[in-house]
């Protein structure tokens, strides 16, 4: 019985002493790079920062984060971002200041070098604005299903350090949704939404 249980013990402490040589080889070291902005088997990294929508910002809303996975090899990590609902107040043709709610979508997943000099990249692929409604005048209006614009890619640079990266970028293009979309607002919606003057930060708590 007790060799048993001293075989069963050594055989769980070689597969534990296993794994964790095998995840040595593939996560960065912490501190140099390249290091890591989406972190192997650490969900949940916050997000903060915002979208700047043809001139008009919209803040990440309390929630955001982002899931990191480990990809290939060590200097690539992937992630998907998640963001809540929340409201973008846009001047919409005809219509004056409108408010929308809005959900930024990440359909996709997103790749993250980190290099020497504290310099940081993100690209973030299949990203969509989803109109869900607007209020007019006090009257809310319903936009239906199809009212997402994208996808468009962000393609952001920027810095980091022990705890956050910062990235930016500037004139990235909305494209426009179909004229029949948004429960036939979509041409007066793109002319508001779609387009190249826009801007978005990020930041990630490592």
């Amino acid at each position: 019985m007790q060799t048993a249980m001293l075989f069963r013990t050594t055989v769980l402490l070689a597969a534990l002493l296993l794994a964790g040589t095998v995840q040595a080889q593939f996560d960065a070291t912490t501190g140099t790079p390249p290091d890591r902005l989406f972190r192997h088997g650490i969900d949940g990294r916050p997000v903060s920062g915002q979208i700047v929508v043809n001139g008009y910002p919209m803040p990440f809303p309390a929630g955001s984060y982002v899931n990191g996975a480990q990809q290939a090899s060590p200097a690539v990590y992937g992630g998907q971002f998640s963001f809540p609902a929340s409201t973008l107040q846009s001047n919409v043709n005809g219509l004056g200041l409108v408010t929308l709610t809005t959900r930024l979508q990440n359909m996709s997943g997103s790749y993250n070098p980190l290099v020497g000099g504290n310099l940081a990249g993100l690209q973030i692929y299949d990203v969509y604005l989803q109109l869900q409604s607007a209020t007019v005048s006090g009257i809310p209006v319903s936009l239906g299903s199809d009212c997402r614009f994208g996808p468009f890619l962000v393609s952001a640079q920027g810095s980091w350090n022990a705890t956050t990266a910062t990235v930016s970028e500037t004139g990235f293009t909305i494209p426009p949704v179909a004229p029949t979309a948004c429960n036939g607002y979509g041409a007066t919606l793109s002319n508001s939404i779609a387009g190249s003057n826009n801007s978005i930060t990020v930041n990630i708590a490592l």
